[in-house]
């Protein structure tokens, strides 16, 4: 059984992704407690609406909605009888229910996946009336391919969360990215497209990607998630492209929302192009973006009675409304009447919102402060409002490319034609473990990643071929698992055995140039006494430091409290996973890990990995 359940701040279901096993138990609860006929037994999913769902999860959420705002403490799962759990989230004031039979840890990275993937398709507006069906579908693959890909235990991608790199030689190399950059400088020609990306995948693993130089660089979870996108979309042979929100590098200060229109193409020889035009005033939508979770963090002080904290989250709203405004007027100075009006609604609702505040400051009058929350829920509509207008008075430049978008993923296959087979071969057997077997004896799998650019090498995963038909696939999931355990207490470097194998576990930060840094900190002992991700998220609850890509930038955060006076963008991190057989020492294990990296930087060449 597995699913996901969505309510929004008046408990109301606006989204549900169940499978048959669930959707059946679900029903027979129903029919037990007289929500539904005994007759709909035979069609379920058919019976089974939101206001069943209500019925039955509404005490649930209330409870923990109480929790979380009277004490400040609300519940992180439920554990039931025979395996049946329920981890809770929530995200701009939309609380997410996710239900499972698998383990508390392995659901709620699931649910953190979840309510990332809802950014990527919602942007600010979460199932906003105004995305319609189409955003809610393109979630509903993406979650059904993330989780179908993991759980057959295929794919390391999915495990890692990181994208296959796919490595061929110079020349290969230099006729794919040549092809890519004209079909870039196509786009800005004709098209006045200064911001794109061009992302050439062969059976998914990353072949090149090519972008602007005013585009935004991507970050590992965009790209992951653009796999899963791509992947996802599969099944439809014709063109598709579809509107999605990515999230850019965090050191960026335009990053966090940006709205960009992806174009999937399936070519010939397994080739998937993906053309991704940035649409939109970046310091605009990042601006309202914030807005919405310094919003939300007001509504929380709100609920939770919390005197103390209401002065700062305010001085924090009215910063951060005051660079949108200030936007406004810079980006959108040719504006159609919806969006005038908007605007103008949007300032004088914001007007009378501050007034409010500044009397209350004074003094303190339960009355004003009943009145500000009563107008609180209106202002976030306009809010939304203003979010979705401001894109659609962007987005009609890119809507015309659309068909040019088509026109260039034809001329890419054209040129590609003669080495599409090839490709395909080479995908197909990308790196052999039989390649390394001389050089590093014992040595029977390894997964290299680095997390500062969101991609991976890995031998693949074939049961048919020695040696890999000696590594269980449950094994790599288990260490994976029992590394993150690790990692998040602070341990970089893992060794253990069991009766067949050696597993061995780093991880470590370099500068730009190659060089080791090495982290002043005593992680183990600063997790212990700090926490890591405990600060607090714009929600009020404390957010779960997950190892990932998808859930939060796990990585990227560890990097800035390992090295708070580096810039991001000059540390990178690496992680490295190795399989021995067992009769292999702890010793040789370390060497081989040394040697491989070595070995690995030296097959990759220029191009940095």
């Amino acid at each position: 059984m597995n699913g996901l359940i969505v309510f929004n701040s008046a408990n109301d279901v606006v989204y549900h992704n169940l499978n048959a096993a669930l959707t059946d138990k679900i029903c027979n609860i129903a029919i037990t407690q007289g929500l539904l006929p005994v007759a709909s037994r035979t069609a379920p999913a058919s019976a089974l609406d939101s206001n069943v769902l209500l019925q039955i999860f509404s005490p649930i959420i209330s409870s923990q909605r109480i929790m979380h705002c009277q004490f400040d403490n609300a519940y992180a799962s439920l554990q039931c009888e025979n395996g049946f759990n329920l981890v809770f989230g929530e995200l701009l004031g939309f609380s997410f229910l996710k239900i499972g039979q698998i383990e508390i840890e392995q659901l709620t990275r699931q649910l953190g996946v979840a309510m990332t993937l809802t950014r990527y398709c919602y942007g600010a507006n979460l199932f906003g009336a105004q995305a319609g069906l189409m955003q809610q579908e393109l979630l509903t693959q993406c979650l059904n391919c993330y989780e179908t890909q993991l759980c057959s235990k295929e794919e390391q991608a999915y495990l890692v969360e990181a994208m296959p790199k796919l490595l061929v030689n110079p020349e290969l190399k230099r006729t794919v990215h040549i092809t890519l950059d004209a079909t870039l400088e196509q786009l800005r020609q004709s098209g006045g497209q200064q911001r794109a990306h061009a992302l050439l995948l062969i059976s998914h693993k990353l072949l090149a990607l090519n972008s602007t130089r005013q585009a935004l660089p991507l970050a590992p979870a965009d790209l992951l998630f653009l796999a899963i996108l791509a992947r996802a979309l599969q099944t439809q042979k014709s063109l598709r492209a579809v509107a999605v929100f990515l999230q850019g590098v965090s050191y960026d200060a335009n990053s966090g929302c940006v709205p960009t229109i992806v174009h999937v193409s399936r070519l010939h020889g397994h080739q998937v192009l993906l053309q991704l035009i940035e649409y939109g005033h970046m310091p605009l939508t990042s601006s309202i973006y914030d807005t919405f979770f310094v919003l939300q963090r007001i509504v929380a002080v709100h609920q939770q009675g919390d005197a103390d904290a209401l002065k700062p989250a305010y001085e924090s709203l009215e910063s951060f409304v005051s660079q949108t405004l200030t936007a406004l007027k810079r980006y959108l100075k040719q504006k159609h009447e919806e969006m005038d009006n908007c605007v103008k609604k949007f300032t004088a609702r914001w007007e009378n919102l501050r007034k409010m505040y500044v009397e209350f400051f004074k003094s303190f009058e339960r009355e004003l402060l009943v009145r500000i929350e009563s107008n609180l829920p209106a202002f976030v509509e306009e809010l939304k409002q203003l979010f979705t207008l401001s894109l659609a008075c962007c987005d009609s430049a890119s809507n015309h490319q659309l068909d040019q978008l088509g026109d260039s993923a034809a001329v890419v296959e054209a040129k590609l034609l003669e080495l599409a087979e090839f490709l395909a071969v080479k995908a197909a057997r990308n790196i052999s473990i039989d390649a390394y077997l001389e050089d590093f004896p014992g040595l029977v799998h390894f997964v290299y990643v680095n997390r500062s650019t969101g991609q991976m090498l890995a031998p693949d995963l074939r049961q048919n071929d020695p040696p890999s038909k000696l590594v269980p696939k449950s094994k790599l999931w288990q260490m994976v698992e029992l590394t993150r355990g690790y990692l998040k207490k602070g341990q970089t470097t893992v060794m253990w055995k069991d009766r067949t194998f050696h597993y061995s576990y780093f991880l470590w930060f370099e500068d730009l140039s190659g060089g080791i840094l090495k982290c002043p900190l005593d992680l183990q002992q600063h997790f212990l006494s700090t926490g890591f991700g405990g600060n607090g998220n714009a929600n009020g609850q404390k957010p779960t430091a997950e190892p990932g890509a998808l859930p939060m930038d796990y990585y990227s955060e560890l990097a800035e409290l390992c090295f708070p006076k580096l810039s991001p963008n000059k540390v990178r991190v690496y992680e490295l996973y190795c399989i021995h057989l067992g009769l292999v020492t702890a010793t040789c294990a370390v060497e081989h890990a040394r040697r491989l990296v070595a070995t690995i930087s030296d097959l990759v060449g220029e191009e940095t990995f």
